[in-house]
């Protein structure tokens, strides 16, 4: 029986990048098929089914402690993608790991780029940690 994965820790690297960046939480991870409706009228009659439509680029969102150097990195990454730079799309490696740090699953983001970047609201003075959440998209993901 394969172990499960609890008190993970997660770390995105990207071709060229010095060092790559840890994250505390997985926001997300998605992957989607959508479905189109087809219908025609056969010799039984009108027949309705459901085929494969658009696939939507698979998703990543990540939460970190906000930081100047983890800002700097994904906020210049997130900007080549705004200006529809070329070099925004980089190949990534996603790896998760348990809580003793060994590497549970890893995968290859296949042109990468940073789709989206949020900083949570806080106040002046406030003692909680501001967090940054990262919308890494890519073409695919392969698992291994």
């Amino acid at each position: 029986m394969t172990a499960v994965v609890s008190a993970a820790r997660f770390w995105i690297s990207c071709e060229g990048w010095a060092t790559g960046l840890g994250f505390s939480e997985l926001a997300g991870f998605n992957t989607t098929v959508e479905s189109q409706e087809y219908s025609y009228n056969g010799l039984v009659g009108n027949v309705h089914t459901k085929q494969f439509g658009r696939s939507r680029p698979p998703q990543i969102s990540l939460k970190r402690a906000l930081d100047a150097t983890g800002f700097a990195q994904l906020f210049g990454w997130h900007m080549l993608a705004r200006m529809n730079n070329p070099l925004a799309k980089l190949p990534a490696i996603f790896t998760i790991m348990d809580a003793s740090g060994e590497v549970s699953i890893v995968c290859t983001l296949e042109n990468a780029w940073c789709a989206k970047l949020d900083i949570d609201s806080t106040q002046a003075g406030a003692a909680n940690v501001v967090m940054m959440k990262a919308t890494i998209e890519c073409d695919s993901i392969l698992i291994g």
